[in-house]
């Protein structure tokens, strides 16, 4: 791939292209996915109208899939593990997902060690710790005042409030369409 900024469909497919082809994890530029950002926010953001905003809308949706199917593809052989994984061929966003999987991958054989082996504290522990957690949300309609699990008020919101709200009243919020969940920037 070149070293300009911009990233082309063409660049993209064929980083997917060699992905699909070769059984192994290929070496890719560990900034690919954030000049394939940056290449869609520049799309995205040029003020085209009439037939040149229907090719621009295109050749963003070509380019997200493309760069979808190549994270996926890549993340499939990580996940496959039939060859010991290389760290140096992984960005910095795999080894984010990477970390993610390992993360959960302990916490499981947490709740099993503890079941298994007669460890009911350690269960105890970790339902509290689940049932402190908070999550940021943004209200999309507006909410009436409510209880939450917690026995806390909360609200009333307004749509655009944002609110920090026990994890099992955040997530029904999600569900019903009444809030986003909002990540944190890194």
């Amino acid at each position: 791939m070149s070293d300009s900024a911009d990233v082309a469909i063409k660049d993209v497919y064929s980083l997917l292209k060699k992905e699909v082809e070769v059984p192994a994890l290929q070496a890719i530029d560990h900034d690919v996915y954030q000049r394939i950002a940056a290449s869609l926010g520049s799309l995205k953001g040029q003020g085209f109208e009439g037939a040149e905003a229907k090719v621009r809308d295109r050749m963003v949706e070509l380019l997200s899939s493309a760069a979808e199917l190549l994270i996926k593809a890549r993340q499939r052989k990580v996940r496959a593990g039939s060859e010991p994984l290389d760290y140096s061929k992984l960005t910095d966003e795999e080894k984010y997902v990477l970390d993610g999987q390992a993360e959960s991958a302990s916490r499981m054989e947490q709740v099993v060690s503890a079941a298994t082996k007669g460890r009911p504290k350690v269960l105890e522990a970790i339902s509290a710790r689940i049932r402190s957690k908070q999550i940021l949300v943004r209200f999309v309609k507006p909410m009436e005042q409510f209880i939450g699990v917690d026995m806390g008020k909360y609200g009333p919101f307004q749509q655009e409030d944002v609110a920090t709200l026990p994890l099992e009243n955040a997530r029904s919020f999600i569900e019903t369409g009444t809030a986003v969940q909002v990540h944190a920037q890194l």
